[in-house]
């Protein structure tokens, strides 16, 4: 493992979250959306004031644009360059599914280390984002694939963007039958959501022959979890908990 401080970056589709490294223990994860803002001026807004890091490891879902402004950045600042983590066929105990294991977005990925660290059975990962991603990890560590679909604000947005219904405003879900429009429409993305993660824990437990465990993160993880009928656990960290696997295992 690197010793020293090292900083862990994560840039999703629209938050970059980073957290620190010490001496095996992490920081909690600072967030910060990064719509609309240059690369350089997202570092400087982060990281003026922390110490130049002994190692940077860096995931990002968000285009090169941003990756290069920041990697600009840390080099002038720091005399640092990061290490960018991608995808590959194998790492750390799983085996990538994708036939194309490059294609496989890297926060997903990471998702995937970071449980076969800390599970040994077979589990189902749902991302609740910006997109909704599902995966399926087997006891082997074998990814067997998973699913995309948008995430709840972007049913919403395509919803009204498609159609004559008025513009309504996010509201909570205490029910499944509706009786506003706004209402109905959060009931049923929140809902469909949740109806397909059910189904997928079900599927993949024919598939593994053992039934999964099932963990939710992202932004909207506590929204579908409540509305789901099985079991759950919430975990934040997992693409963080993924970067520090691969911190702690470098040469």
């Amino acid at each position: 493992m690197k010793s020293g401080n090292i900083l862990l970056i994560d840039i999703g589709n629209t938050n970059l979250k980073w957290s620190l490294l010490q001496a095996g223990r992490l920081s909690p994860a600072t967030a910060k959306t990064h719509r609309g803002i240059t690369g350089d001026l997202l570092a400087a807004q982060c990281w003026s004031e922390i110490q130049p890091p002994d190692a940077i490891y860096l995931a990002n879902v968000a285009g090169a644009d941003l990756e290069s402004g920041l990697t600009g950045w840390m080099r002038r600042q720091w005399g640092k360059t990061p290490q960018v983590i991608r995808s590959v066929a194998q790492a750390r105990g799983v085996t990538n599914g994708y036939f194309d294991p490059a294609q496989l977005g890297v926060d997903r990925w990471l998702t995937l280390l970071a449980v076969r660290r800390q599970e040994k059975g077979a589990v189902c990962i749902v991302d609740c984002g910006t997109a909704i991603t599902v995966d399926l990890l087997g006891s082997d560590g074998g990814h067997h694939g998973g699913m995309i679909l948008p995430g709840l604000d972007l049913m919403r947005e395509s919803l009204l963007h498609q159609t004559r219904i008025p513009r309504v405003t996010h509201v909570p879900v205490d029910t499944l039958f509706a009786r506003d429009t706004a209402s109905a429409v959060a009931s049923a993305a929140v809902n469909s959501a949740a109806a397909l993660i059910e189904r997928t824990v079900h599927q993949a437990a024919v598939l593994c022959s053992e039934p999964p465990q099932l963990i939710l993160t992202g932004s909207d993880a506590g929204q579908v979890a409540a509305r789901l009928d099985i079991p759950c656990r919430i975990d934040h960290d997992l693409v963080m908990k993924g970067l520090v696997a691969i911190a702690e295992t470098a040469e």
